[in-house]
């Protein structure tokens, strides 16, 4: 199967057990281009095992005492996979501790039979496959670096150099909490005679942002622009909010209170960067 549009994903687990996921790291390809990054430490399912995978990741289980579930996040990863192909390297693992997780929780939704195991195309070990094909893997092992070089070892395998449109250090961006910050005036909403731009879906609606952006690394720029259409920027989601914009690393318990206020009947409306970046072409050129 050769395919430019997939998914590529990379689980860390604490211990030898399928549900101990620890981590996730999952890079989106769009045309043969990494569009999109997600990580995100997982509270790992309980299990009897006493040895720990710590000596592999590095990651303790002090470090993901306060991570969301699998379960809080399965709905976010539906998002980001959607009906795509999933690449991994050695699905005997990958996809069973998908599979695994899914199934400890009752979850439906995302096909794993549809998947593409890069250490079958290679025969190799990804950071010997890495190495031969000038891939750089500087951090072997964290979730995120192995997923981005499982994508562009598929995508070299189909012949093609892989381009990064996501090419921020996305930990890196979660970390700087400066750039996830609003100054105060952006908090405050215009007047309607102040809105120059009224013919637009954030024209006096509650809106929230929760993730990070390519277009838009800096969330007060972005918040300060829809500001200027007349949207209402909060922090917090609540039964008033209207809009809720979606990047990657976005909240799990924001996620999990807005499908908790649709089941119940409200209307909130999630808009993906994709979408935003559409929505704003629109407004620019009209």
């Amino acid at each position: 199967m050769k395919t430019q549009d997939f998914v590529a994903i990379d689980f860390e687990t604490m211990t030898p057990e399928l549900t101990s996921a620890c981590a996730i790291g999952l890079v989106r390809v769009h045309n043969g281009v990494i569009s999109q990054k997600f990580y995100s430490l997982i509270k790992p399912i309980p299990d009897s095992r006493t040895e720990r995978n710590t000596h592999v990741h590095g990651l303790t289980d002090e470090m993901v005492t306060d991570a969301p579930t699998f379960s809080e996040l399965f709905p976010l990863l539906k998002s980001l996979i959607e009906d795509l192909p999933i690449v991994c390297h050695k699905s005997s693992t990958d996809i069973n501790v998908f599979r695994s997780c899914m199934e400890y929780y009752g979850l439906t939704g995302i096909d794993l039979s549809h998947y593409v195991d890069t250490l079958e195309l290679y025969g190799k070990g990804l950071k010997a496959c890495c190495e031969e094909n000038g891939i750089q893997l500087v951090n072997h092992h964290d979730a995120l670096a192995d997923a981005e070089a499982c994508a562009k070892l598929y995508l070299c395998y189909q012949g093609h150099l892989a381009k990064d449109l996501a090419h921020y250090d996305l930990k890196e961006v979660m970390a700087n909490k400066e750039a996830r910050k609003y100054d105060h005036d952006t908090l405050m909403p215009l007047s309607e005679e102040d809105v120059e731009n009224k013919d637009t879906i954030f024209f006096q609606k509650k809106v929230v942002i929760t993730g990070i952006f390519c277009a838009y690394p800096d969330r007060d720029e972005l918040g300060s622009i829809l500001k200027s259409f007349g949207a209402d920027i909060n922090t917090t989601i609540s039964g008033k909010t209207n809009i809720v914009i979606v990047g990657e690393g976005a909240g799990p318990s924001k996620l999990k209170k807005i499908e908790e206020l649709n089941a119940k009947g409200k209307n909130i409306r999630l808009i993906y960067e994709k979408e935003l970046c559409e929505i704003m072409n629109e407004i620019i050129k009209h």
